[in-house]
């Protein structure tokens, strides 16, 4: 995003010192006024790409000129909490609108992903845990568990449940991967410190447990995943010194 701000502010600033042409008959007669202008341009692209659907432009060139350098004052007399508050709750408006939107167009991915996990616990041999992830052994290890803040050396193949494969390891050396909540999505966190060295199991993994409602490169939205996964190695590691609660699981 900063690279398109920059460009579209470059663009808007060579188009205005060379024609004072625009839209709403702005006269842009020096630096200071093209400037100007495309600061404008460049706040109105930052919001509209965090998903603002309009902005006053009126309230907006007012809140403007209530900025006192001198006073560092908070508009609408507000404090800083209270200023705080308010555009976190217009930035969370904002993102609750995205995330239906999405919803919306990914439902398909939602309903798919329901109805095979529905049909695949029933199968023998899958486990299903109390957050919804679903597991089965296919070959039972007989080294180390790993815990939090171990790190683990895998193979692994991720397939969306329609079996295209979306990354894998296949060619290459095993990947070395920290237990670290936040570092891998929670279906590993949860999973990987219920198998022993040496295991090879397959994971059926909710969306909610991968990578949520935003997706990640290559993933779409609300997508289930399935692993087939071989821990190979426990690599012992060390908590860190200040106490972090983190999410158990049975």
């Amino acid at each position: 995003m900063k690279s398109f701000l920059k460009t579209a502010g470059i663009i808007c600033l060579s188009a205005s010192l060379f024609s004072c042409n625009n839209k709403d008959n702005v006269e842009l007669k020096n630096l200071q006024d093209s400037a100007s202008y495309c600061l404008g341009f460049q706040t109105a692209a930052m919001w509209i790409q965090r998903g603002a659907d309009s902005i006053n432009a009126d309230a907006f060139n007012a809140g403007f000129k209530a900025f006192n350098i001198d006073e560092q004052n908070f508009p609408l007399e507000l404090d800083q909490e209270q200023y705080a508050d308010l555009m976190q709750r217009y930035a969370s408006n904002i993102e609750e609108r995205q995330l239906q939107k999405m919803k919306a167009e990914f439902a398909p991915n939602i309903e798919e992903g329901e109805k095979f996990l529905a049909k695949n616990k029933e199968r023998a041999g899958v486990i299903t845990t109390a957050s919804g992830l679903q597991y089965e052994i296919i070959t039972e290890g007989k080294g180390a568990k790993p815990s939090l803040f171990d790190t683990v050396k895998v193979n692994y193949n991720g397939t969306f449940i329609d079996g295209t494969v979306f990354d894998s390891t296949n060619g290459n050396e095993p990947l070395k991967l920290p237990l670290i909540p936040g570092a891998l999505i929670q279906g590993w966190i949860e999973a990987l410190p219920l198998f022993a060295e040496g295991t090879k199991a397959k994971l059926y993994i909710p969306y909610d447990l991968a990578y949520g409602e935003y997706g990640n490169q290559g993933v779409q939205p609300y997508s289930t995943l399935i692993f087939d996964i071989e821990l190979v190695k426990v690599i012992k590691g060390k908590a860190p010194e200040q106490t972090q609660r983190f999410p158990q699981f049975e």
